[in-house]
This record gives C-alpha cells, structure tokens and sequence, in this order.
C-alpha cells in the first residue's frame, strides 16, 4: 500500500527541516573556523598579516577567550567552544560568538599607537562573516550530494 500524500509531506517536512540544520550549522562552523584560523602575530616576528585570520602570541590569550552562547546564555569558552554551541543550537536559537580578551577589538578594527601609528585591524570576525554566503553555498552543495 502507497504512503498517503500526508504522510509524504511530513517526512518531505522533516527531511527539509534537517537540511536546514545542516545547512546552518556548517555554515557557522565553517565561519567560525575561518574566524579561528590563527597566523603569526606581528608582536611575535611576523612581518605581514592576512586579513581575516586572527594574530596569536605564545600564550594565544585572543584566540582562547571566544565565548559561545545560546539564546542569551554562555555555554562553553575556549578555542573550540563554538562546537558546543553548533553542536546544541535547534532551529529558531541565536548562537552568539564573542572574543572577551580586552584587546579583541583593537584587534579587530585597528587603533592608534601612543606615537600616532594607526595599526590597521586584522578583521577575523568581519571578514569571515562578509565570506557568509560563501558558507552557506558550500553548505548547500554538501547536503545537495
């Protein structure tokens, strides 16, 4: 006996509202990936920097203070945290990401030195996040295979 139409549509909702999660949560690890993505920084013997990766010292202060939340709430620290968030979020959550090291926004947006030096920004949340589109397409192909 053929399934009822109805019953096709419920599992056709179903499969669609699992590649939605998918789509979402690849996408923002991608992102959150590319926003990790540490390089040399300059304080350390770099002498050039690509923007949209974040600088790390000897101790990785910046990349190590990200703070994942779900809905309001914190729900793990550290490097990789943005896992935990990915990893719990359900349709219709706000994962929110945020680097609490005093310094992560001069980092992020530049500042000015003591003798007038304007230090340009080094945009690992700026830049991967104007990348958006870029992960949800990836995203897509993936569950399209």
């Amino acid at each position: 006996m053929s399934k009822s139409f109805e019953l096709q549509l419920a599992e056709w909702a179903g499969q669609t509202e699992g590649d939605i999660k998918f789509v979402a949560a690849e996408a923002t690890q991608d992102l959150m990936e590319a926003a990790q993505t540490t390089q040399l920084g300059i304080t350390q013997g770099a002498t050039s920097f690509e923007e949209g990766k974040i600088p790390v010292g000897p101790t990785k202060d910046l990349v190590n203070s990200l703070m994942s939340g779900l809905n309001g709430s914190s729900i793990a620290d550290g490097q990789a945290s943005y896992a935990v968030a990915i990893g719990s979020f359900e349709l219709g959550d706000v994962m929110q990401f945020e680097w609490t090291q005093e310094y992560a926004a001069a980092i992020e947006f530049g500042w000015t030195t003591s003798t007038g030096k304007q230090v340009p920004g080094r945009h690992y949340v700026g830049a991967n996040v104007a990348r958006w589109q870029e992960f949800v397409d990836g995203a897509v192909a993936r569950v399209r295979k």
